[in-house]
């Protein structure tokens, strides 16, 4: 599987595009696009280091000669685009398996990372980025020994996908990495992230089996979003943030003209800590509309369809339009709604809710062909996203107000029960703002930070983490970092 070093980069330099292995034979020149500052200019340098060859009981001859050495070093410079770009040309990278660098300064010589590692870093300053790719499982394995020698540089290390890839690239909303594997004439090339998953191509915009050096790289339409916490966004281009407002928001809808068919999921925030106190989704597909309710108060789900009066008693299968239906699938903690046009699944909300505190949320979308038809806070703002910057503390996370999604109407004006609205109303009698600098010193920050890592595990250097820390830290406790780790893996 990938795996990601454990330093944060110090610029925003990044390797966003190149080929490991363009064309399968020696070549003159490549090129290699990179992604920084628009419109500002650069100087630095792409340099790889040989990952085959690493000693075994019959091979500890090559070792000497072959892993750990710096085998490219190519200084480049230019200036990035208006959209952040740069493409630079170089000599062609040797085949892989190879760990490929971006540095602020070049090594001084094709020397091997081990014999005098300190003198290495000295010589390159700043390493930017990092990108590890196999060309066997072995050397997959191996790669990480580069990262660790090297007192692990920000990067990322790729998963083998069964053969050299012939192209590698960043999500240009996301910035993931993905790569494509080289099939030749024998098949259309498939598309893996950087773990080695398989990845539909059309949940890509453009093609991304394409090189697309010195223009905006494809995008994948991400499968999920969520809300999780106080609360913490994750949209579905990639982006995530913190919203800074309570009341009532558009979460997600979905307008598909024909067949007719009209989704919406509301949210309310509430209390001390913003946090989901309030779900509703309404369907106004069919003559008459159906609506699906869910509250921390009691944690149940109550259905009210056709004008009638609000029920506990929630069919497995809610008809609304001729064409559309939800269908509500689990227990009373956890449950999962499944939103269908005719037989085709279009997408599956997951729900946890814990009793008398919060809850979170997931979406699921099943392809790229419905991103037209959505909107609000779920589906993000390519090109406008918010993220934590690169050295990012809990103090730092993204934040917006989202004002445009947020619904003035009372909870029952739009589609809600007037329980559940006199039940979220309390929280926003009795709720008020209490900075995170008000309610924990660095001792509690360092509390917060080993109880989330106690929970999240692997999670520990993503945005989630540093979402859990926040949350415990604002006094949500332990229960904040429990529901994390579960929605995870929910």
């Amino acid at each position: 599987k990938a795996t990601k070093a454990t330093k944060a980069t110090k610029a925003s330099y990044l390797i966003s595009e190149f080929q490991p292995n363009p064309t399968g034979l020696l070549q003159d020149s490549q090129k290699i696009e990179l992604s920084g500052p628009p419109n500002t200019a650069f100087e630095g340098c792409i340099w790889s280091v040989e990952a085959d060859g690493l000693a075994t009981e019959e091979g500890a001859a090559a070792a000497a000669t072959s892993f750990g050495m710096v085998n490219r070093i190519n200084s480049v410079w230019g200036t990035f685009d208006a959209n952040g770009l740069l493409a630079v040309t170089i000599p062609e990278l040797e085949n892989p398996s190879f760990t490929l660098f971006l540095s602020q300064s070049c090594p001084t010589g094709n020397v091997n990372i081990n014999d005098n590692t300190a003198a290495l870093l000295a010589a390159v300053q700043t390493i930017y980025d990092s990108i590890g790719v196999p060309d066997s499982v072995a050397d997959a394995n191996n790669l990480p020994l580069i990262r660790t020698t090297l007192d692990n540089p920000p990067g990322t290390d790729l998963g083998y996908i069964g053969g050299q890839p012939k192209l590698v690239f960043r999500d240009s909303s996301s910035g993931a990495l993905y790569q494509v594997d080289d099939q030749g004439s024998a098949s259309p090339s498939s598309v893996f992230d950087a773990h080695g998953t398989q990845m539909a191509v059309a949940e890509f915009d453009p093609d991304p089996r394409q090189t697309s050096f010195g223009v905006i790289n494809p995008t994948r339409f991400s499968a999920m979003a969520d809300i999780v916490g106080d609360p913490h966004i994750h949209t579905l281009d990639g982006g995530h943030y913190t919203l800074l407002r309570e009341g009532s928001f558009l979460v997600w809808h979905f307008g598909l003209p024909q067949p007719h068919v009209d989704w919406q999921i509301f949210a309310h925030y509430a209390g001390r800590q913003s946090f989901t106190k309030g779900l509703l989704l309404v369907d106004t597909s069919g003559s008459e509309p159906s609506s699906m309710e869910i509250t921390s108060e009691r944690c149940e789900w109550q259905t009210q369809s056709n004008s009638k009066k609000w029920s506990s008693e929630v069919p497995e299968v809610l008809l609304s339009g001729p064409s559309s239906r939800m269908q509500l699938v689990g227990n009373k903690n956890r449950n999962r709604i499944e939103l269908f046009i005719a037989d085709e699944k279009v997408a599956t909300l997951k729900v946890l809710c814990r009793q008398g505190r919060h809850i979170d949320m997931k979406l699921y979308m099943t392809n790229q062909k419905w991103r037209p038809f959505v909107s609000g806070e779920l589906k993000g703002q390519k090109g406008q996203k918010d993220k934590p910057s690169s050295n990012s503390s809990m103090l730092q996370l993204a934040t917006r107000e989202d004002q445009e999604f947020e619904v003035k109407k009372a909870w029952a004006e739009l589609g809600g029960s007037p329980r559940a609205q006199e039940y979220l109303q309390m929280f926003d009698e009795n709720g008020h703002d209490v900075g995170l600098s008000e309610l924990c010193d660095a001792q509690g920050q360092a509390d917060a930070k080993a109880l989330c890592q106690k929970h999240l595990g692997t999670a520990a250097h993503s945005s989630y983490f540093e979402e859990c820390i926040y949350d415990v830290c604002s006094g949500a406790g332990e229960v904040a970092a429990e529901m994390a780790a579960e929605m995870l893996k929910f």
